[in-house]
């Protein structure tokens, strides 16, 4: 991975500012929200990206909007009738003052990897932008009677739930951003609207990436699953799932990481095209399977993604 992708993304975020516009004439969508939400400079950037994709990117939304599903909210909250927590995540809306920053930011480390025909046919409805995101887990603590459960927030650069996806970065944060932070910000958001894309409108796996490895029977080990072909969990293996690996791998890590060394035993994407796990060559013919098939039909190179992505 280079230095200077990152820096690019810091700088061209930091750049951005809009002239004054004539006041734009709210539109009122099938969903309930009205576009433009206010009268800045930056509404006329979100009216254009709702033109042009049909999603609507929101500063002003409900927790509905955020963490509703039809099988329950997905928000962190205590239930104080049966006095558990349910893990989840937590949001807030962006701070106005800081959306053109943030907007910046989305095109050149999200859009801009993805060709329009790409962004219009699978960007979620809603892209709620915040001020704050959080997914959260419990920590235990056994040496107390009863067992002491307290609530865990970490901040992450997004977060996805069913027809939204929620984006961090619209406060005072989004003026200080380094290299690393831009580089965890385009591995987070990418992988978000790719796992978002799985759970709402899968892409299904074409007939000569599949025909590369036999599922007939279950691989005995992870070196076995390696040399067939797969690289999912030895025990779960199936063409749908080792799809959607192969394109995460591709969007969340540089070539360099993806042909390093790294030992067959355990799952991880290091190393895959490295001949350590791809012994027999088939991790690599499916990858390019892949890339060219993202190229070809959508004009986008995920791995560039992933060239310019930090994981952690």
């Amino acid at each position: 991975m280079k230095l200077n992708l990152y820096i690019v993304c810091v700088f061209v975020l930091l750049a951005g500012a809009c002239k004054k516009e004539d006041k734009l004439q709210p539109t009122e969508s099938s969903q309930g929200y009205t576009l433009p939400q206010g009268n800045n400079d930056f509404d006329k950037t979100i009216v254009q990206y709702f033109d042009k994709y049909g999603s609507y990117m929101l500063y002003k939304f409900s927790d509905r909007d955020a963490y509703w599903t039809p099988s329950g909210w997905k928000n962190t909250r205590y239930n104080e009738a049966t006095k558990a927590w349910t893990t989840g995540f937590l949001v807030k809306p962006a701070e106005e003052p800081y959306i053109t920053k943030q907007l910046n930011l989305i095109q050149t480390c999200w859009f801009g990897y993805y060709s329009d025909e790409f962004l219009k046919t699978f960007l979620p409805a809603k892209v709620l932008l915040c001020s704050s995101v959080d997914s959260s887990s419990l920590k235990y603590d056994f040496s107390t009677t009863p067992i002491t459960i307290t609530q865990v927030n970490k901040a992450v650069g997004a977060w996805f739930n069913l027809d939204n996806i929620c984006v961090n970065y619209g406060s005072a944060a989004v003026e200080n951003m380094t290299a690393l932070d831009s580089g965890t910000f385009i591995f987070k958001v990418n992988n978000m609207f790719m796992r978002n894309i799985f759970a709402r409108k899968p892409i299904d796996p074409p007939a000569d990436f599949v025909k590369v490895t036999s599922y007939a029977s279950n691989f005995a080990s992870q070196p076995a699953a390696y040399d067939a072909g797969t690289i999912t969990n030895y025990y779960g293996s199936g063409p749908v799932q080792d799809w959607e690996e192969y394109i995460l791998a591709m969007t969340g890590y540089p070539e360099s990481v993806l042909n390093t060394s790294a030992p067959n035993t355990t799952k991880s994407f290091v190393g895959i095209l490295n001949p350590t796990k791809d012994r027999f060559g088939k991790i690599r013919q499916r990858y390019n399977i892949v890339r060219n098939y993202f190229i070809e039909k959508y004009n986008i190179d995920l791995q560039k993604i992933g060239n310019a992505s930090l994981s952690r």
